[in-house]
């Protein structure tokens, strides 16, 4: 029932979750203890709580800033009293405190001492240093991070008041406030007269037993307030109320009202007197948000200033004396910018830092600022530098910058080639603030992408985050026209039916890189060219039925396989590669066919065939290692095999041969007769036969 009663009382309250009343703490998560600070300047009186029970009936009374011994989930209430006004402030938030920096290090100091003291004291003398590696913002809401660096500010500030400042590690946040004080105040002698003034213009006379007069007026006893015209100066006189000739005369010269100007200066501000020289003036309010009030000295001229990262725009009174008589109050506007405006902010067309086309980059800043921008590249990218996540052009620094123009800018793909662009922005306010540089950094790269057969299919788009899982989404990209280099990781499945190739690609194994063909499946490179590079291509078949005796067909086109397995299980018949018209290499890689009639490995006609430090094995009743027709063939350091009944390495007609440095072996079921390991017709020129051994063929 109470709480009730608490709530309802509230509810008839003007209620705020946050207000310039409250400077500390406010909503949020913070790594440290918070204070209560509030802004009272008109006179109010404040009561808080942390509980639901009403600061009128059972809280504490404000009289400065304390700090709130709490942690974990706290719920602050403050209540604002205020003639006959009620003000509630709720203000939710959690400390968690912590401080994760090693002990000695400068942070850790810097930490403990925000956590210890959470109001720090910044003048002259006073200068707080934040350390390099913590980022920093003055005040609250969308503030830039600034680097870790030295708050100061100029011996000649007047300018006082409680700034919110927000530490961070990219993980954590403390809050803590900073108490910008003034210097030593100035004084005054303040002369004794019997009349008060209010506003400049209401005159009192306060005297007892005196008569006074203002100028060549007549002589008065009244205490009523009187109208005088403070454009022009005048002289109050008074004398005894006894008036006898000869009577002492005192009198006081009142000046005409001055006008108080500012002066802007290495963006700090001057407040100086325009008018006679017996006026003083000291500051009554800053007008500034956290105006704490401190400073009572009086002054012919004052400074405003703060420290790098803090903006103040605001209307400061000052109380006006001439020769410590109060005259009267004159408001002055005035505006001190030492905060730097937001980074810019790249706009990309294409979203992080991987695009498959070119992009068109935009910048946007904060209105009234100015942009400069710096742009490297295009860098060219090879695949190693692509898979190591491009790390060797994070060192790359930027150049000279020129002025944005707010047009978008064109990052072009490279031609057949990745490239790196990296850009650099700081912007400019009016006030001549630079903000922290932003960067920018993308690969545009048209041609690589990655292919994982274990990779989920969400969001699949062949980068290296999201590669692709299946040959199809693989073949559909390549036959788009150009050309395109797949990393491949797993075992890829190679649907059924023919696979087309008709644009020029390449594959690269990652970690065991694996192809495998369906029974009744082929790959088709027609008019293309393929490159292979440690993988291994498969096709099993346990029965004849719905099997296809092709496994790799290349018409009019190049295939080079290095470091790669190609193993073909067929049924019955079957030919591991079948060239048509086109190139055909395999360098330090192996070929293996099995079947229960016929094997054979490469199969040509018109075709340019090269096996380099490779090895072929044909196993079958007939077997075969290479049947050619036409071309050229060259077949070096090779180790070449048959399992069979009936085999031979090589079977020729109109070929022209290159052999040099090769073994050829035979594993025959009986002992052959008349069976030598190379056949050629009498079209076949033989350009080179040398250091070839044979084991198991015919003498």
């Amino acid at each position: 029932m109470k709480k009730f009663c608490f709530l309802l009382l509230f509810s008839i309250f003007s209620f705020f979750a946050f207000s310039e009343r409250v400077i500390s703490p406010v909503q949020g998560r913070f790594a440290n203890k918070q204070s209560l600070i509030l802004d009272l300047s008109d006179g109010a009186e404040a009561f808080y709580s942390y509980t639901s029970t009403n600061p009128l009936n059972s809280g504490f009374a404000y009289d400065g800033p304390v700090l709130i011994d709490m942690n974990g989930a706290v719920s602050l209430y403050v209540v604002v009293v205020k003639g006959s006004e009620k003000e509630l402030y709720q203000i939710n938030y959690t400390v968690s405190e912590s401080n994760p920096f090693a002990n000695g290090t400068f942070e850790k100091k810097f930490i403990d001492r925000v956590s210890l003291e959470n109001i720090l004291l910044c003048t002259s003398e006073n200068i707080i240093n934040v350390p390099k590696s913590l980022q920093f913002s003055i005040g609250d809401g969308e503030k830039p991070k600034l680097s870790g660096s030295t708050l100061s500010v100029s011996a000649d500030n007047k300018l006082s008041r409680y700034i919110p400042c927000t530490v961070t590690d990219g993980n954590q946040n403390w809050r803590f406030i900073i108490f910008l004080s003034p210097g030593e105040a100035g004084s005054f002698a303040q002369a004794s007269v019997p009349f008060e003034l209010s506003d400049w213009e209401d005159f009192t006379f306060t005297g007892k037993n005196l008569i006074w007069c203002i100028d060549e007026g007549l002589w008065s006893a009244s205490k009523e307030s009187v109208k005088i015209d403070r454009t022009k100066p005048h002289v109050i006189y008074w004398q005894d109320v006894a008036y006898k000739a000869g009577n002492p005369i005192e009198s006081f010269v009142l000046p005409a009202k001055p006008s108080v100007r500012t002066e802007d200066f290495d963006k700090a501000v001057a407040f100086m007197i325009d008018g006679d020289l017996r006026y003083r003036m000291s500051v009554f309010s800053s007008g500034a948000a956290g105006d704490s009030h401190a400073d009572k000295g009086v002054y012919t001229s004052l400074t405003f200033d703060t420290f790098d990262g803090d903006y103040v725009k605001a209307t400061a009174v000052f109380s006006l004396y001439c020769d410590g008589v109060y005259q009267g109050k004159i408001p002055v506007p005035y505006e001190i910018d030492r905060q730097p405006p937001l980074p810019p902010k790249f706009i990309a067309s294409e979203p992080g830092e991987y695009a498959r086309r070119d992009v068109r980059l935009k910048i946007d800043s904060e209105d009234g600022s100015k942009v400069f921008l710096n742009i490297l590249g295009p860098f060219n990218v090879n695949s190693a530098s692509y898979l190591d996540n491009n790390s060797e052009f994070d060192y790359i620094k930027p150049g000279e910058y020129f002025v944005y123009k707010y047009q978008p800018i064109e990052l072009r793909a490279g031609v057949e080639k990745a490239v790196c662009y990296k850009a650099f922005a700081y912007a400019e306010d009016k006030a001549g603030n630079v903000s922290e540089i932003s960067s920018y950094k993308v690969i545009i790269d048209e041609y690589n992408y990655f292919l994982d057969a274990d990779a989920p299919s969400f969001a699949a788009d062949g980068s290296r985050l999201h590669p692709y899982n299946s040959f199809e989404q693989a073949l559909n990209v390549i036959n788009q026209g150009k050309f395109v280099h797949f990393f491949v990781s797993g075992s890829v499945n190679v649907p059924k039916g023919m696979s087309v190739v008709s644009s020029n690609c390449s594959f690269t194994g990652m970690s065991d890189a694996r192809f495998v063909l369906q029974p009744s499946s082929y790959i088709m490179v027609k008019d293309a060219s393929l490159e292979v590079q440690n993988c291994v291509i498969q096709k099993d078949i346990e029965t004849a039925q719905d099997s296809d005796q092709r496994f790799l067909v290349v018409e009019k086109s190049a295939a080079i396989f290095e470091d790669c397995e190609l193993l073909g299980n067929f049924a019955s018949s079957g030919t591991v590669l079948s060239s048509d018209a086109s190139i055909v290499t395999l360098k330090n890689s192996g070929l293996t066919v099995q079947s229960s009639t016929y094997a054979c490995g490469i199969s040509s006609v018109n075709s340019k065939i090269s096996l380099i430090e490779s090895h072929v094995s044909s196993i079958s009743d007939t077997a075969v290692n290479f049947s050619l027709k036409g071309g050229t063939f060259a077949l070096n350091s090779c180790d070449c095999k048959v399992i069979s009944h009936l085999g031979r390495i090589l079977e020729a007609g109109g070929t022209n041969l290159r052999l040099s440095g090769n073994k050829y072996t035979a594993d025959f079921d009986r002992e052959s007769k008349g069976i030598k390991p190379v056949w050629t017709d009498e079209k076949c020129l033989i350009i080179e036969d040398k250091n070839n051994s044979e084991i198991g063929f015919s003498k």
